[in-house]
């Protein structure tokens, strides 16, 4: 079964649903712009010189104090294992912590975290067929600047 673009991008969407409600409390969050598109193979890397990809994602709008943040990096870490899921990358750092991990179908899942305290988790797939059932979605370059958080929660945003 050939995986195209609209059946990927409901995939990343179902990834961040489940990442996003192992997070308790739950933060505050809006969906970023989604992207799809074409990536070229750096020189050197084997297969199609081209593939196609499918990214979707989540701005968290609730402060997380720098004490905090490590803790929710975990969070999502521990579910990531929970789900089988590889550990690709790792940051245990106070202020900018981060994870990322692969799923077994070949998602990639990034949480990072700025240097003004933003907050971005994306999930993308990439390899799938071009999809015609796919309106032309805005943002097919470059992602859009996470929001600075704004949104006050008694547990995420206490300075501890």
């Amino acid at each position: 079964m050939t995986v195209d673009q609209l059946d990927a991008g409901e995939h990343c969407e179902a990834l961040l649903r489940d990442t996003v409600d192992a997070i308790r409390p739950l933060p505050a969050w809006q969906e970023t712009v989604p992207r799809a598109g074409l990536r070229l193979l750096g020189p050197g890397r084997r297969g199609p010189g081209v593939r196609w990809y499918v990214t979707r994602g989540r701005d968290l709008l609730t402060v997380v104090s720098p004490g905090r943040r490590p803790e929710l990096a975990a969070a999502v870490e521990r579910q990531w294992r929970r789900r089988g899921w590889t550990i690709t990358s790792l940051n245990a750092g106070r202020d900018r912590p981060g994870v990322a991990a692969t799923t077994h179908a070949g998602s990639q899942l990034v949480l990072c975290f700025g240097e003004f305290g933003d907050i971005r988790l994306t999930a993308s797939l990439y390899g799938m067929a071009c999809s015609e059932r796919v309106p032309a979605l805005p943002g097919a370059g470059e992602p859009d600047p996470a929001p600075l958080p704004h949104v006050h929660c008694a547990y995420w945003s206490a300075l501890v």
